[in-house]
């Protein structure tokens, strides 16, 4: 079926407050114990050994600890993420899947209003993360089973994917729009309505099929959402940045918020969303593209800054003074 893309309101010269901050009760919950393979002698760190990116690190599990995919502790004003292995049952066993099949199964989810019954024959891990953003910059693939405690990460590192969802709301109301870039796949919709395709464009691979009656969803498309020829990316690939049409959040109002993040072949995975919040001025990198701060449904915390800084290329993206928040409630 076609995506339909959905109608927003615009407000051409609106700067929204300064969104408040809200205390919520924090539920502690105990991590899952994984072991981690030793790297002692090999001359690579964690993200070595299957590709590169031997200088990479991520938050590692522990009590109360931080992940680029969140933690097992909730603010309340989180994305629900839940880890879903599309390479195994749903008891656990594992099943032959090919590449094609694997991006097929997203674009079926997606195209289906990200119904999560669309994957109930696929291996969902037993608990959940919460994440205040969708900022997991270049890593290798295992990181992901690897943050929701698989313990054999390492034979699910393709064929995975996060499903990010929640109510959003702005306190003020706000215009803004998104931006994303992936490999190999970020989706996102709102009130269940595909607004941003930032799926890998590369044409060798079929994670573009996921949107490609959407706009900007195939290689070649003429649409704002190509960014400035190319000029726009992230995570020192060439891989062209992402962006959305202006979307408008009435004050006050509750919107469905979904987006899936996931790894095909794997390797190297990053999945980045920003926000560009209209009428807002905003510094530029070397490459003449605005640093625009991560969509973020409240204050990140010094760690959770900390996980995505060490991983992060300098001013691909804000990550320390994000002053919007989508606040879940």
């Amino acid at each position: 079926m076609s995506l339909k893309k959905p109608i927003v309101k615009v407000k051409r010269s609106s700067t929204p407050a300064p969104a408040s901050r809200i205390v919520a009760k924090v539920k502690m919950a105990k991590m899952p114990e994984i072991s981690i393979p030793d790297l002692t002698g090999t001359g690579e760190g964690l993200m070595g050994g299957m590709g590169g990116m031997g200088n990479s690190s991520f938050g590692l599990p522990g009590p109360g600890g931080t992940y680029l995919f969140g933690t097992e502790v909730t603010t309340g004003n989180d994305l629900e993420v839940t880890f879903y292995s599309l390479g195994r049952a749903r008891s656990g066993a594992k099943r032959q899947i090919s590449e094609m099949e694997y991006f097929n199964i997203i674009r079926e989810f997606v195209e289906n209003g990200f119904d999560i019954n669309m994957l109930k024959k696929y291996y969902r891990s037993a608990g959940k993360l919460y994440a205040q953003c969708v900022a997991i910059p270049k890593v290798m693939s295992i990181a992901g089973p690897l943050s929701f405690g698989e313990s054999d990460y390492l034979s699910n590192a393709s064929r995975w994917a996060a499903h990010y969802r929640a109510k959003i709301t702005h306190k003020d109301g706000v215009t803004f729009r998104l931006w994303g870039a992936s490999d190999d796949v970020l989706t996102v919709a709102i009130n269940k309505e595909v607004v941003l395709a930032a799926n890998s464009p590369w044409s060798a691979m079929s994670a573009y099929k996921i949107c490609e009656n959407f706009q900007g969803g195939a290689p070649g498309s003429s649409t704002t959402q190509r960014a400035n020829d190319g000029r726009y990316w992230i995570c020192d690939t060439q891989n062209t940045l992402m962006g959305s049409d202006w979307i408008t959040l009435e004050p006050g109002k509750k919107y469905d918020f979904d987006a899936v993040a996931g790894e095909g072949p794997g390797g190297e995975f990053y999945s980045v969303l920003m926000v560009e919040i209209q009428g807002e001025y905003y510094e530029k990198n070397d490459r003449g593209m605005p640093i625009w701060p991560l969509f973020a449904t409240a204050p990140l915390s010094w760690d959770t800054q900390d996980s995505i800084i060490l991983n992060m290329i300098e001013d691909d993206f804000n990550v320390t003074s994000i002053t919007n928040f989508f606040i879940v409630e």
